[in-house]
Parts: C-alpha cells; sequence; structure tokens
C-alpha cells in the first residue's frame, strides 16, 4: 500500500492500514453488510457479543463485580461516495469516503480493544458497540431497539462515541427537527392571475420568520451552543403557465439542549403562523451536556484537545435521554466530513489512540 511520509511510527502505520482498509469496503447506509461481516470477524475472541443485530453489535468482556464498564461506540456506514473511493495513504493522512465520518474513529476502537484484550485486565471493562445507518433520518437509528432490550448497555459508567471532534471532548449535542411546512393556494391560469391564490407568494410570506432567524447562542453546562434554522428544500409548480396552489418547503431546526422535543416544535410552529401546515418528518432530541463526570474529567487530562460543544446531533442523545453519560470523542476531522476530499490524518488517529489507552489504562477516576 500507499505510504504517507515520513514513517512516524508501527502504530501510526497500523492505524493507517486499518482505516485504509475500512474505507475500501463501500458501506453507504443500507449497503452495509460488507463491512459488518468485515468487522464482526476482527473483534477479539475475549469479547462477546451481547447484542447482535443487523445493524448493532454490542460485545462485552467477562464483567467484573465492582469494575465500571467503558463503552467504545461507532458507527460504519457512510453517505454516498462522491468519486472518493477506493482511499489512499498520502502525505501523512488517510484520503476517502468515510475516513473522517468515522472509519478512523472505528479503527482506534478496533484496534484498542484488540490491543488491550490480549493484556491483562485493567481498571475498567471495556466494551465494544458497532452500528449502522446511522447517516439515515432518525426512524432508521437502531440503537433505541438496543436500549429497548439490553440491560448491559444500561450500566456503562460512559459511552465514548468516536465521532469526528478534532481530537477534542465534545459534549452533549443539538436536537435535530426536521418538517415540511405547506402553503396552500388555489390554481389557476398565469394570464389571469387575480382569479386565482398563489400558493408561492403564500409562502414567500410565511417563510419570512424562518428565513429571517437568526443565531441564537445557548449557554448549557458552560458550553455555548448555537441554535440555527434552515430551509433545506423547496417544492412549488404545476406548469409554467399554471398558478400553483400547493408549495412545501423542508426546514430543518438544530436546537439547543435547553430546549425540550416540544418546545422545538411549538417555537417552529410560531415561526411559520398559522397559515401554514407543519409535518414533522423526523426529531432527534439532544444530548445532555455531561462534564462532571469523573471519566470525562480523566479524558480531558488524558491530553484531549480541550472540550467544546457537539454543534451536531449524534447518537450521543440516545444515551444521555436514557440516563447514561456519553460524550464525544474521536480523531476524525469535523470540517472534512462528507466531503468529495475527505481525510483523516494519521497522527490524529494516533492522537486519539493514545489517549482513550492512556485514559483506560493509566488515569483512574480519582487522576492517579
Amino acid at each position: 500500500m500507499p505510504r504517507y511520509a515520513p514513517r512516524v511510527s508501527a502504530l501510526a502505520d497500523r492505524l493507517a492500514e486499518r482505516t485504509l482498509e475500512l474505507v475500501n469496503i463501500p458501506s453507504e447506509s443500507r449497503q452495509e453488510a460488507q463491512i459488518r461481516e468485515h468487522l464482526l470477524g476482527l473483534v477479539p475472541r475475549e469479547l462477546s457479543a451481547v447484542y447482535a443485530h443487523d445493524d448493532a453489535f454490542f460485545f462485552l468482556p467477562e464483567r467484573r463485580l465492582g469494575v465500571p464498564l467503558v463503552v467504545l461506540a461507532g458507527h460504519y456506514d457512510t453517505v454516498p461516495a462522491q468519486a472518493n473511493i477506493p482511499g489512499r495513504v498520502e502525505l501523512g493522512a488517510v484520503h476517502g469516503l468515510g475516513a473522517s465520518d468515522m472509519k478512523g474513529g472505528v479503527a482506534v476502537a478496533l484496534e484498542l480493544v484488540r490491543d488491550l484484550a490480549s493484556e491483562p485486565a485493567g481498571r475498567y471493562d471495556i466494551g465494544l458497540l458497532l452500528f449502522g445507518r446511522e447517516e439515515l433520518p432518525p426512524e432508521h437509528n437502531p440503537l433505541p431497539a438496543l436500549f429497548a432490550v439490553s440491560s448491559a448497555i444500561h450500566d456503562a459508567a460512559l459511552a465514548i462515541l468516536l465521532e469526528p471532534t478534532d481530537g477534542k471532548v465534545h459534549a452533549g449535542c443539538l436536537g435535530h427537527l426536521s418538517a415540511r411546512i405547506s402553503f396552500r393556494g388555489v390554481s389557476g391560469h398565469s394570464a389571469r392571475p387575480w382569479q386565482a391564490e398563489n400558493a408561492i407568494e403564500r409562502a414567500i410570506d410565511g417563510l419570512g420568520p424562518i428565513l429571517e432567524h437568526q443565531p441564537r447562542d445557548a449557554v448549557v453546562g458552560g458550553l455555548t451552543f448555537k441554535e440555527v434554522m434552515s430551509v433545506t428544500r423547496f417544492a412549488a409548480g404545476i406548469a409554467d403557465n399554471v398558478i400553483p396552489d400547493l408549495a412545501v418547503a423542508t426546514v430543518s431546526f438544530r436546537y439547543a439542549p435547553d430546549r425540550t422535543p416540544a418546545s422545538a416544535r411549538s417555537y417552529l410552529e410560531e415561526l411559520a403562523g398559522d397559515r401554514a401546515e407543519i409535518e414533522v418528518t423526523g426529531d432527534s432530541p439532544p444530548g445532555k451536556v455531561v462534564l462532571a463526570n469523573p471519566l470525562v474529567e480523566a479524558l480531558v487530562r488524558a491530553s484531549a484537545h480541550g472540550v467544546e460543544p457537539k454543534q451536531a446531533w449524534t447518537n450521543v442523545a440516545d444515551f444521555t435521554t436514557r440516563g447514561v453519560d456519553a460524550i464525544n470523542f474521536g480523531p476524525g476531522h469535523t470540517d472534512r466530513a462528507h466531503r468529495r476530499d475527505e481525510l483523516v490524518e494519521v497522527t490524529a488517529l494516533v492522537h486519539a489512540y493514545e489517549t482513550l489507552r492512556r485514559l483506560l489504562t493509566e488515569i483512574g477516576e480519582d487522576g492517579v
């Protein structure tokens, strides 16, 4: 395989090779069978599957009484390719589809649990959660089913989602409400518009408060989340000579953790006004900011690059809404996720591996 230069270490090569190996297995959401089987073959035999489904697998070692459980979690699916597969290793980075979001994070988690499984048991039990369909709307999320039937996942002292965070701890996450907003009129001949009621004109008027919505800074747990609302789709029109009677906009509302899903919906309804018809198409609640957990504090001491709010939705919310502490921490680069030129730097892979290893083997909850 191509080598990046300079060769920094055997660990760097190993992490780069594993990441590239995963990048080169096509795994667009809903087309995940090949990578799923490949990953299952890499899980160390010292871990047992306590939950196995087509879209989620949860592995645990033999649990020890009184020993805290830390879960490393990552999704193995990707967005559609943009002529960026197969990947390559070049100039100190792994390039290719999913390298940043989040094949690099999965590679780090895999190599770490494989290494720790062959060593004497440490101060924590280490679980591994691998799942797909993360890049799809919330109704495809496989984790609620896991939480519904597995008691073991509820035992985690901390879950670490290896999402792209640039090597920082990203606490909490935004909620994501998506909705179709419809404006109705009366169709008619475009030569006699006074005999019709143009739905597009109603939409332009009704969408004004949404288009003019300004980002709101919300301080939660000492972190500043930026709440934003965007129109992401617009559909209207019947023919070039017909006044349309329907215009539909899709709105994406990324709301801060200080709102509940109900209050987020109420706020959107208030902005849209009485003449709009609102159909909620998806609503993923925000994740709780978890910073007081001693394990999170230890992770920061283990050389994470600081703490920031998660300016997106992640599966951290699946954990925190069910009372399980969770944070985001991974090697991927937030500004490279989902891009045609997606990549992850090999030094970032090494930093994530070494930071997590230090947390799990050297630094206890008491800081020692």
